[in-house]
């Protein structure tokens, strides 16, 4: 099972192994349980623990996002003291709801949650979503405790938790949001799913982002529900083509890999590892109760995996975005560009961030040379310069690209110079419509005009406004995966012993 030749000295007509070490066995079998997610997402009716009447409490918030759903829910608030909670009759304690209670989300303080656990368990409740902190994250020895007991009634008695430590979770595909957020409720529906250890870089992203989701799953300190039980959910959710993950730390690193590896077949992933730095990994332990570990064995593990690696929240959902866009995104990566300065700083961009420029056809080089004039950059990237205020010839220039064989993604760069290079929304649209090989587009303008050409454009492109952004989504995708005509995964460039 193992094999070890150490040193081998190599000579001109022969190498001789000056020792070795060799493991005879069985390798050791990984095994891991699969835990089934699916009851957090159908649920219709849900019971508030901890429900109150002050709008400044969580458990207010949870009430208003219930009741703000596009979904329609059954709702239960639960609070011995009240009577009534946004206009809905309150129980004394779930016990005594009539009917069937789906999910049960919690919101009381850290020692009150076992009793709350042990209701739902009397209730028979299948799922419940802990929002309340102070477990393994507060590094306390009772809060650790806390934490290991409610593990072990999830084990042995079957029921499901998310949490403890999160905002909730968002079903965005069936307008179902149980969360502390009531404006998660207006999130954009589309086909990402997003799965995060930390609630703040969810809100983060949904204020930083015009991406649609299909879900929105905060784990937070992951007590029974695990980043690989949410995975196998996702790899069968047909709400989902992309899978953006955010991570910090892991107990079970060898179900997450086993997990992502099978989910690459079937979805397109993209995961941000946060704890690279000394003080950011001792950060990680107070903040979800997991301690980063070793990023550069996690990224090199992801790579292998086939998923694409990123190094911050903003190229994490720029990737998903293009990757929902562009469900076949491969190849290498051509620039055009109408001023030769973009081109320039994209190449470094790109580059840098281990994307790769395409090597162009000997038959497109001669045709760029014939189709523009001498003071322009003819090969890649390719600078049109006031040639690309020809509509015609700009296409032409498409138009090689497309039928180029190493150029898999076109990088199309414009900042407007008014009052003389002024490119109409219209005429972009007809540019670059009907091309059949995605086209990422920087365009430099004022905030409305980009709406404008943003809106103009959005069924066949995908537009930028910021060069940064987009040269470090388009470098990812290039560096990490590629797909072939029939969206089968082939290897990475990257591995890991």
């Amino acid at each position: 099972m193992e094999m070890d030749l150490n040193p081998v000295m190599v000579y001109k007509d022969k190498c001789v192994v000056a020792d070795a070490r060799m493991v005879i066995g069985r390798r050791k079998e990984f095994r891991y349980e699969i835990k089934d997610v699916e009851p957090f997402f159908k649920a219709t009716s849900v019971a508030v623990i901890g429900a109150s009447q002050n709008p400044l409490k969580v458990g207010n918030a949870v009430v208003k996002s219930l009741l703000g759903s596009k979904k329609k829910l059954k709702i239960y608030p639960i609070n011995p003291n009240v009577k009534e909670i946004e206009g809905l009759r309150v129980y004394r304690s779930l016990l005594e709801v009539e009917d069937k209670v789906d999910l049960a989300i919690i919101a009381v303080p850290a020692e009150n949650a076992l009793n709350a656990i042990d209701q739902c368990l009397a209730k028979k409740v299948p799922a419940a979503i802990i929002i309340s902190s102070g477990f393994k994250e507060a590094e306390l020895e009772w809060g650790r405790e806390l934490q290991e007991r409610l593990s072990g009634i999830a084990k042995e008695k079957g029921i499901r938790i998310i949490g403890p430590n999160v905002f909730g979770i968002v079903d965005v595909a069936s307008g179902a949001n149980y969360s502390f957020t009531p404006f998660f409720g207006e999130a954009r529906k589309g086909k990402v799913a997003l799965v995060s250890q930390s609630g703040g870089i969810c809100h983060y992203l949904l204020h930083n982002s015009d991406i649609g989701f299909s879900k929105i799953i905060h784990l937070g300190n992951r007590c029974d529900v695990d980043f690989h039980d949410v995975m196998n959910f996702l790899s069968k959710d047909p709400e989902t083509e992309v899978v953006a993950i955010y991570v910090e730390g892991l107990e079970n690193g060898r179900a997450f890999y086993e997990e992502l590896k099978k989910l690459v077949r079937v979805k397109r992933v993209v995961v941000m590892k946060a704890g690279r730095s000394r003080v950011a990994d001792k950060a990680s332990l107070s903040h979800t109760g997991s301690l980063a570990g070793d990023f550069e064995v996690f990224m090199a593990a992801v790579k292998q995996a086939g998923a694409i690696f990123v190094e911050t929240p903003i190229e994490l959902v720029d990737v998903a975005k293009i990757l929902e866009k562009f469900p076949k995104i491969s190849g290498d990566i051509a620039i055009v560009t109408i001023q030769a300065g973009l081109g320039i700083v994209a190449s470094d961009l790109i580059e840098e961030k281990g994307g790769r420029l395409a090597e162009l056809e000997d038959h497109t080089k001669e045709e760029l040379k014939r189709l523009l004039p001498p003071l322009t950059m003819r090969e890649n990237p390719i600078d049109l310069s006031f040639t690309g205020l020809d509509p015609l010839k700009t296409r032409k220039v498409l138009e090689l690209l497309e039928n180029d064989k190493t150029v898999g993604v076109i990088v199309f760069l414009y900042a407007v110079a008014p009052p003389a290079w002024v490119i109409p929304a219209s005429v972009l649209k007809d540019v670059l419509n009907g091309l059949s090989k995605p086209v990422i587009m920087g365009y430099f303008s004022t905030r409305e005009d980009f709406e404008l050409v943003s809106k103009e454009l959005k069924d066949i492109s995908i537009v930028f406004s910021s060069l940064e952004r987009l040269s470090a989504a388009v470098a990812r995708i290039s560096s990490s995966i590629a797909l072939d005509s029939q969206g089968s995964v082939k290897s990475s460039q990257f591995s890991c012993s």
